[in-house]
């Protein structure tokens, strides 16, 4: 594991920032100093229980996006979250878990659109994620950096939102048809369940 970026808590009030080391072989990005859980693989296991498939949705740390935003990668949300997986590290872990892949995309919309979007946004703004944490009721002039930071990222989002829109989106729709897309969106299967049909 090396290091890969430092970035701030998603909640600024928090005051923290997290090491996000990388894998040189998989591409795995595992945050420092958090604890850690398999929720994710514990939830599709327990899915499968049910239905006999579940659906995992991850942020790809393989993406372009995640390449172009580094630690200002939007769909970065820590401490929340503690593993960034790649398509590889992805498969890995459901192997260690007893699960595996049965199909695996990038979707061409959705949150990775989104996510896209605030990334290219980050590169002309004071706050991290300004335009969705101001929605989400998260950030407020009183909470930012300063209220001259709070004005400023507020008129810039405004006059850049739409602009950005008309780059962000045929970038995100390429960087998903190359594969490089900023989810994955994988059905699992227990590996067991899948070679024995």
């Amino acid at each position: 594991m090396y290091g890969w970026v430092v970035v701030g808590a998603s909640d600024p009030s928090l005051g923290a920032s997290y090491v996000i080391d990388r894998c040189e072989q998989c591409g795995l990005g595992l945050t420092r100093d958090v604890p850690g859980d398999d929720a994710p693989f514990e939830g599709a296991r327990s899915r499968l229980e049910e239905a006999g498939t579940a659906e995992i949705r991850a942020p790809n740390r393989a993406s372009l996006q995640a390449g172009i935003g580094g630690d200002q990668w939007a769909a970065l949300e820590l401490p929340a979250q503690r593993l960034h997986l790649t398509p590889r590290s992805l498969e890995l872990l459901l192997e260690r878990h007893g699960l595996e892949a049965a199909r695996m995309r990038q979707p061409l919309l959705g949150r990775n659109q989104l996510w896209m979007w605030q990334t290219l946004l980050n590169g002309f703004t004071f706050h991290t994620n300004f335009a969705r944490r101001v929605l989400s009721g998260r950030l407020r002039p009183r909470t930012a950096r300063s209220r001259t930071a709070f004005a400023v990222d507020a008129v810039v989002s405004t006059l850049a939102a739409l602009p950005i829109a008309l780059v962000s989106v045929p970038l995100e729709l390429i960087s998903a048809l190359a594969r490089r897309g900023g989810e994955l969106v994988v059905s699992v299967t227990r590996a067991a369940s899948r070679s024995a049909s």
